[in-house]
């Protein structure tokens, strides 16, 4: 025998206007969240493109600053000794125009000039504010060099001289043999640029050249300014703030030029001077400039041919955070600035206002809900289930007068309903009383009716009307009696 099929029981009104009530709140606070929501994540990239291009402008100001002040220093150089405003054969005149020309550059580390013959002059800062001017021999016999620094402070604008020592340099100096001054032959007479390691600081620095020639055409020297990029450096840290990002500067050939994390653009290579060279991108330690380096190797990107903003995503496989990665040729020299943001840097405030909102969504749709609930239940609820409550007691055929009164004062629909339905009921009570009257005076002539067939059947039998005559007989014997 198969077993009888068991349908769910039905939802009642009450659950059912509950699950509708939640159902809509919820629909709406999920209609507010969701939007916002893929709206701050997509304005992240958004963000992450107003920073770069920012920090992309800023930098590129910079580096124009820096280059200008270069092209305009070197002009006044050059045209000083090609116009012979000074004394160049004066020792005296020539040291103090090289410190007055450092003097009013305060970006330059270097002014210099360096003989076809290997003998060099310079005026160089140092690092606690002081003028030094550099004058070295070279001795083609020994092949040695002797030089002299005599050390000037600027203490009320004016110059001071405050030391002079001499010394043999260890290794000798060859002016022809500095990467400042080879780069300058390549093309005489025009400005040359050179990215190289200072030997007396052993820190990167920015030279502009120009190689001198006389009417023949020979060499007689070339002559420069140098600028330490570690500046460049320091304003990159302008931009980072107390953000979890990194900027840096590199040229085509991948040459860390400067960087947020100061340590990363240090010269590398070895404890001697000739062994110092820039780190390449590729041999960063941070892991934002690991990051970067494994981009232009993932993309295959060659910043050699760069022109514009290029922009990627990188997820790292180890911890799942997703990087945005840029690179954007500065238009100076062959420089390219990138940038390293986590997403999650800007995620943060987007998460904790995620977090803010949707508590203030959860707390809104709670009590939003609960006072749907409570009004449902009071206005709706209640005085449908009185009204069925009434329908059954109708049924079961105990009903009272008076149980749906309150309800029957509303003026809406439902109170419509309910008078509607009292009136209704007491009609089918008002029947039902007559019915059972009808019944009962039915059911009196019905058993008076029987009574008397039952008297007829009784008068009509054998027995009663032999027992009527011995009555009567007896009757008849005993008159009186």
């Amino acid at each position: 025998m198969p077993l009888p099929i068991r349908f769910p029981k039905p939802f009642g009104l009450k659950a059912i206007l509950v699950g509708a009530l939640l159902l809509t709140v919820g629909t709406t606070a999920a209609i507010v969240y969701v939007p916002w929501l893929l709206v701050s994540k997509r304005n992240v990239e958004t963000i992450v493109d107003q920073v770069n291009q920012e920090i992309t402008l800023g930098i590129s100001q910079q580096v124009e600053k820096l280059v200008s002040s270069c092209e305009s220093a070197q002009s006044v150089l050059t045209s000083t000794l090609e116009d012979s405003l000074i004394d160049f054969a004066n020792p005296k005149d020539r040291e103090l125009f090289f410190l007055n020309m450092l003097r009013a550059n305060p970006n330059f580390t270097w002014v210099q000039y360096g003989e076809a013959n290997g003998d060099f002059w310079g005026a160089r800062r140092t690092v606690d504010g002081q003028l030094q001017f550099h004058r070295r021999d070279w001795d083609e016999g020994s092949r040695t060099t002797t030089t002299t620094i005599n050390t000037y402070t600027t203490a009320e604008r004016r110059l001071t001289q405050v030391a002079t020592e001499t010394y043999a340099m260890n290794p000798s100096f060859f002016s022809p043999d500095r990467l400042w001054y080879s780069n300058a032959l390549k093309s005489p007479q025009e400005l040359a640029w050179t990215v190289y390691i200072q030997r007396t600081d052993q820190e990167p620095g920015l030279g502009a050249t120009t190689a001198l020639v006389d009417a023949n055409g020979k060499v007689q020297g070339v002559i420069g300014v140098s600028s330490g990029l570690e500046q460049l450096s320091e304003y990159l840290l302008q931009f980072k703030g107390d953000q979890t990002r990194e900027a840096f500067i590199v040229t085509a050939e991948q040459e860390l030029v400067a960087s947020t994390n100061l340590a990363e653009a240090a010269p590398i290579g070895g404890k001697d001077y000739s062994e110092l060279r820039l780190p390449q991108l590729s041999e960063a330690r941070s892991p934002l400039l690991q990051i970067a380096s494994q981009t232009l190797q993932d993309k295959n990107l060659n910043l050699k041919t760069l022109e514009g903003l290029q922009q990627f995503s990188l997820t790292d496989p180890a911890t799942g955070e997703r990087y945005l990665v840029s690179f954007t040729p500065l238009g100076q020299l062959d420089w390219v600035v990138g940038t390293v943001i986590p997403e999650a840097s800007y995620l943060v405030g987007v998460n904790r206002n995620q977090r803010i909102l949707l508590v203030v969504i959860t707390l809104f749709t709670g009590l939003t809900a609960g006072a749907a609930v409570l009004m449902a239940d009071r206005l709706i609820v209640r005085p449908v289930l009185g009204i069925a409550h009434t329908a059954a007691e109708v049924e079961e055929g105990k009903f009272e007068l008076g149980h749906l009164d309150a309800i029957g004062r509303r003026t809406d629909e439902i109170g419509q309903l309910a008078r509607v339905f009292d009136r209704m009921a007491q009609e089918v009570y008002s029947r039902e009383q007559k019915l059972k009257q009808q019944v009962q005076s039915l059911r009196v002539e019905v058993d008076e009716v029987k009574r008397q067939q039952q008297v007829k059947e009784i008068v009509e039998t054998d027995f009663f009307q032999d027992l009527t005559a011995k009555a009567k007989e007896l009757r008849d014997r005993h008159p009186g009696g």
